[in-house]
């Protein structure tokens, strides 16, 4: 069983990069995490990939109502740690999938010149978005991954608790997903 997560989470030794990228989530470790690398100096700029809105942003637009969304919070987030305003990049876009965040963030790192970037999100998500990334960038732009420090992921227990169960399972389920789509 420990194993089965282990397996799941990869974490490369950090270097000075171009940019911290954090994936699209409503969890806000991953933000803390981007935060902390920072300010410890490993890259100059952080870039917030958006998660699909709960109200579309369409939806807001023909309303004319301003709800804010999570990118909203992430920039509040990452202010109140002391990340610059010019160093918050939020993704232009909405991507749907870890597959759609990984092809976005390789054209853009193509088309900028970076050689290096670390790709941050939950611990369990590290390898498979990992994959994705590598396929993404062939060699153009090194990628390194890290699991946010703030999720507590228990890999040698993760089937006693709910966080590690949801997390482990539901990897496993979108790897097969990625297979077949």
């Amino acid at each position: 069983m420990p194993f089965m997560a282990r397996r799941l989470i990869r974490s490369d030794p950090l270097q000075r990069s171009d940019l911290i990228v954090v994936l699209g989530s409503f969890r806000i470790e991953r933000t803390l995490e981007a935060a902390a690398l920072y300010r410890e100096g490993w890259a100059p700029a952080i870039m917030l990939l958006r998660p699909p809105d709960l109200v579309r942003d369409r939806l807001r637009q023909q309303l004319h109502i301003r709800v804010p969304v999570y990118l909203d919070v992430q920039i509040d987030v990452l202010r109140q740690l002391g990340v610059m305003p010019s160093a918050i990049e939020p993704s232009p876009g909405v991507q749907d999938s870890t597959r759609d965040e990984a092809a976005a963030i390789a054209a853009l790192a193509r088309r900028r010149g970076y050689r290096r970037i670390i790709v941050v999100t939950s611990p369990y998500h590290t390898a498979r978005a990992g994959t994705l990334f590598d396929r993404a960038a062939a060699g153009s732009v090194e990628i390194t991954m890290r699991p946010d420090r703030y999720e507590p992921a228990d890999p040698d227990r993760w089937w006693l608790r709910t966080p590690d169960k949801y997390d482990v399972v539901n990897e496993y389920l979108s790897r097969v997903y990625t297979l077949i789509w």
